[in-house]
């Protein structure tokens, strides 16, 4: 889990060096992709939940799918309102520290 959390870091530092020069739209998909990342990794380490589980295949398939016109504002509220509903009809954070222990 250490190395894969590791490479995400380095992901999302790279990303954020590469979002300085490329175009204004790669912003949105790379954080999308590491949202799906994190899920994946969150399932790697044993906590599963359908809702997460349906959210992260929801990114999997946009970023691993054909490439097609989307609505990317609408697709990106979507996912984050299913997101959003699983954690508020959940036990996986804490509703007082925000966070789990």
């Amino acid at each position: 889990m250490a190395e894969e959390l590791v490479l995400l870091a380095a992901y999302l530092l790279s990303c954020g060096r590469g979002l300085l020069e490329e175009p204004q739209a790669y912003g949105p998909l790379r954080c999308l992709d590491a949202g799906r990342r994190v899920l994946t990794l969150v399932e790697q380490a044993g906590l599963h939940d359908e809702r997460l589980s349906a959210v992260r295949a929801r990114l999997d398939d946009c970023m691993c799918g054909p490439m097609e016109y989307r609505d990317l504002p609408g697709f990106l509220d979507e996912v984050c309102g299913s997101l959003i509903t699983a954690l508020k009809d959940s036990e996986l954070i804490s509703a007082s520290t925000g966070h789990q222990e």
